[in-house]
C-alpha cells in the first residue's frame, strides 16, 4: 500500500511515525507544506512511555502522489478544499482520501469533480499529541481512532481491509457504517471545549468547572435540536457525560484551538461552533450560545492579530 500522510502537525507526524515503524506501508510519503523550506530529514518522536525515537522523512513529491492508494489528510479544516485541489493534478481516481480535522462541514464546500474522483473517509481519534517544534513531537495520551466512508462506492471488504491496515501502525482503529453520527458526538465535545478553553485561556480540565455548567447545556441543547434536523438524534445528557470525561481526561491538554489563538492563528471555529450557526440558519432554529462562540473566537482573533501588529492596544477580551 502506498500512502502519503499530508500535514506536518502533531497528528500528521503522530501518524507517519507508526505508519513508519509498522510493515503497512510500501511506500511511505510526507508531504509537508514547508518542505521546500525544511533542510533536515529527521524527525524526533516521544512515545507515551517517554522513550525517545528518531527517524527519517522520506518527503512526497509528484511521483508519489501519483502513485499514491491512501492519503491521510492531517490539515485544518479550512485548509481542506485547497489541498486536494492541488492534489488533484496528480492524484489517480478512486484513492482513499481520509479527512482527519477536528469540525464538519468540509465535504459540502468541494467541487463535485473532487468528490466523485476519490473515496472518502472521516478519522475521528482521541490520542493526545503534542508539537514542541517543528519536526518534534510528543506523544502525550492513548486514544481510539474511528473510521468511516462518507462519499464513494466501495467494497465492505476493502473498507474493512484498510482498517486493518491502519490498526496494525496504531490501534486501535474501529471501522462505522455510520461515521456521521461520531462525527456528531465528537462535534459536541469541540463545540463546548475548544471555545472555552480558548476565550479563558484554560487546560482542558477547567471546564468541568461549576461555571460553566450552564453554558455547556445550552451549547448542548442547540446543537442536538440541530442535529435532529439533520436526521441525527442525540442524547443531552450523554453528550453532557461524555464531555466531561473528555475534559477529566484530558484534564491537563491544552486545546487545538486555544493553542491556534495563543499562536494568533486562523481556527476552526467556523466548522465548529460555526457550523452549527450555519446549520440553525437552514433550519430556522436559534443557536444564540453557539453563534456568541463563534463570533467572539472570530473577534478574539482578530483583536489578538491587531495587537501583535501594534494596531490595538487594548485588553484581551472575552
Amino acid at each position: 500500500m502506498n500512502i502519503i500522510v499530508v500535514g506536518q502537525g502533531a497528528m500528521g507526524l503522530l501518524w507517519y511515525h507508526h505508519l513508519a515503524i509498522s510493515t503497512v506501508a510500501t511506500n511511505l510519503s510526507l508531504l509537508a507544506s514547508t518542505q521546500h523550506n525544511l533542510a533536515d530529514d529527521n524527525y524526533h518522536f516521544i512515545d507515551s512511555h517517554g522513550i525517545p525515537y528518531q527517524g527519517k522523512i522520506n518527503y512526497a513529491y509528484d511521483e508519489q502522489i501519483k502513485n499514491a492508494d491512501v492519503i491521510l489528510l492531517c490539515v485544518k479544516s479550512f485548509q481542506i478544499g485547497s489541498t486536494l485541489k492541488q492534489i488533484a493534478q496528480h492524484s489517480k481516481a478512486n484513492t482513499s482520501i481520509i479527512l482527519a480535522h477536528n469540525g464538519m462541514g468540509t465535504l459540502t464546500e468541494l467541487p463535485k469533480e473532487l468528490i466523485n474522483k476519490y473515496n472518502i473517509y472521516a478519522l475521528l481519534t482521541t490520542h493526545g499529541c503534542l508539537r514542541k517544534s517543528s519536526l518534534n513531537i510528543t506523544h502525550t495520551g492513548i486514544g481510539i481512532t474511528d473510521i468511516g466512508l462518507v462519499s464513494g462506492c466501495v467494497e465492505l471488504t476493502e473498507q474493512q481491509a484498510l482498517t486493518y491496515q491502519l490498526n496494525q501502525a496504531l490501534p486501535s482503529v474501529n471501522l462505522h457504517k455510520n461515521i456521521i453520527e461520531k462525527q456528531w458526538q465528537k462535534l459536541a465535545v469541540n463545540c463546548v471545549i475548544n471555545p472555552i478553553t480558548a476565550l479563558h485561556d484554560i487546560d482542558n480540565g477547567q471546564v468541568n468547572n461549576t461555571i460553566f455548567t450552564g453554558q455547556i447545556e445550552k451549547v448542548l441543547t442547540e446543537l442536538v435540536l440541530v442535529a435532529k434536523s439533520e436526521g441525527i438524534y442525540l442524547n443531552i445528557a450523554l453528550l453532557i457525560k461524555t464531555v466531561r470525561q473528555v475534559a477529566a481526561a484530558t484534564a491537563k491538554n491544552c486545546s487545538s484551538m486555544r493553542c491556534d489563538v495563543l499562536a494568533h492563528k486562523q481556527t476552526e471555529i467556523n466548522y465548529i461552533n460555526g457550523y452549527i450557526h450555519k446549520l440553525g440558519i437552514k433550519h430556522k432554529i436559534a443557536t444564540p450560545e453557539n453563534t456568541q462562540l463563534w463570533q467572539t473566537v472570530l473577534r478574539q482573533v482578530s483583536f489578538d492579530k491587531l495587537r501583535t501588529n501594534g494596531e490595538y492596544k487594548g485588553k484581551r477580551r472575552v
